[in-house]
């Protein structure tokens, strides 16, 4: 009996411990990582040429450059490589959708126009493939959103990293998706009749959204007056966007509906956000009078016909000179792993470097508003750090060492392994 005891101990002792040696539990062990000798581009301040980084329970304890290094913390050295935060992609679809022409493996989208109370936090599957190909480039940090309808439901911003969705959360219901309405695009040989229709039918969409959002506002001030009312799951989950608490992603494109969708935030105080917006570069300038960030797809789409060859690599330049806020989105779920090229053609096309660094670091930190946690290398902040042997915007440079939420995550990821195991096949 003795023996059989002792080998149970044992057992656990061994399960233990490689739980441990897997993250498990980490907030009940203390878990220290020095980072030495690296170059550390803060993004928020001066570059450091030579420090340290100390990370302890999943947060920067300290960064400079004459940083002692706790004792038993265990030391990576950065010698030759250059720790820059992890980037963030504010609009994606990445553990809601795993392979777009299956139906069986997205969950983006419900049936019906009105799915504000929907959660794309219900939903996201944490042990996707996206995530470890996604992070491989050194984005750490996403948003989930769901796109069906005009009402799609509520975000959920992730870390990746984590076995459950829970261990991934960043910030629950951030945003509320609204699929504007597409300005109607009528052929040449149209006749009157038709464009006026056509007119007439985007026009009667975007009046489906305001009178939902009148109702909500009647909704929120029984609520607040402590009036009994039938439980309505839809109006409610639009009281706080009613409140200005919770921000609206407002899906627009062309030049008609990024001024639409503005003109109807400002009808009903709300904090909008534009995503997408191919047309930006046309209606820059009434971006900036407005005050509103921009969510900016479509770098590496080809342009409309009509438009200058150009001009989607050179929106970004156009809306940084003219002061508009935006951040970089690659879209959808595989092509999230393409956020750093977005970046790069935009600095090549009159996008300083600084500003396309930010555009995938601070700037989507700070439009939604999660920049006390990410975004920056700094004392207090979430530890999604990348060590990247070049620029993480060149093709060319690798990403050496990944930290997300304070722990080391192993690179390599489906991709990588194929590629390994192809290269490696003799020739025919």
């Amino acid at each position: 009996m003795k023996g059989n005891c002792e080998l149970r101990i044992a057992k656990c002792g061994l399960v233990l411990a490689v739980y441990l040696l897997a993250g498990g539990a980490t907030s009940g062990f203390a878990q220290t990582y020095a980072i030495r000798n690296v170059k550390v581009v803060t993004v928020s301040g001066a570059t450091i040429p030579n420090g340290n980084i100390i990370v302890q329970d999943g947060k920067i304890a300290a960064v400079g450059a004459n940083i002692p290094v706790p004792r038993g913390a265990t030391v990576i050295d950065g010698k030759g490589l250059t720790a820059y935060p992890g980037m963030i992609d504010p609009h994606t679809s990445i553990g809601l959708t795993e392979v777009g022409s299956v139906n069986a493996t997205s969950d983006t989208s419900e049936m019906g126009d009105f799915n504000p109370h929907v959660k794309a936090s219900a939903a996201v599957n944490a042990l996707s493939e996206h995530v470890e190909i996604t992070r491989e480039n050194g984005v750490t940090t996403v948003m989930s959103a769901p796109g069906g309808g005009l009402f799609a439901g509520q975000t959920a911003i992730l870390n990746l990293d984590g076995w459950v969705t829970k261990d991934m959360l960043v910030k629950d219901s951030a945003a509320m998706v609204i699929n504007f309405p597409r300005e109607p695009q009528v052929a040449a040989d149209s006749t009157d009749r038709q464009r006026r229709d056509a007119e007439e039918q985007w026009k009667n969409r975007i009046d489906v959204i305001k009178k939902t959002l009148r109702d909500a506002q009647a909704f929120a001030k029984l609520v607040d007056a402590r009036v009994n009312t039938e439980p309505n799951l839809m109006l409610s989950a639009l009281v706080p966007v009613i409140k200005g608490q919770m921000p609206v992603i407002f899906n627009v494109n062309r030049a008609g509906e990024i001024k639409a969708a503005v003109e109807l935030a400002e009808e009903f105080k709300i904090k909008a956000i534009l995503s997408g917006c191919v047309e930006a570069w046309k209606v820059a300038d009434f971006l900036k009078t407005k005050n509103v960030p921009v969510l900016l797809a479509g770098i590496l789409d080809v342009p409309a016909e009509a438009d200058p060859y150009d001009v989607n690599f050179a929106t970004g330049a156009i809306l940084s000179k003219a002061g508009v806020k935006f951040a970089f989105t690659s879209g959808g779920a595989s092509s999230v792993r393409d956020l750093p090229w977005h970046a790069s053609t935009a600095a090549a096309f009159g996008l300083s470097k600084e500003e396309a660094l930010k555009a995938v670091t601070i700037y989507p930190a700070q439009i939604l508003n999660i920049a006390d946690q990410v975004g920056t290398i700094q004392e207090g902040k979430i530890a999604n750090i990348i060590l990247s042997d070049g620029d993480p915007l060149q093709l060319t440079s690798h990403v050496k060492h990944l930290f997300v939420n304070g722990k080391p995550v192993t690179l390599g990821n489906k991709h990588t392994d194929l590629y390994e195991k192809f290269s490696k096949r003799p020739p025919l």
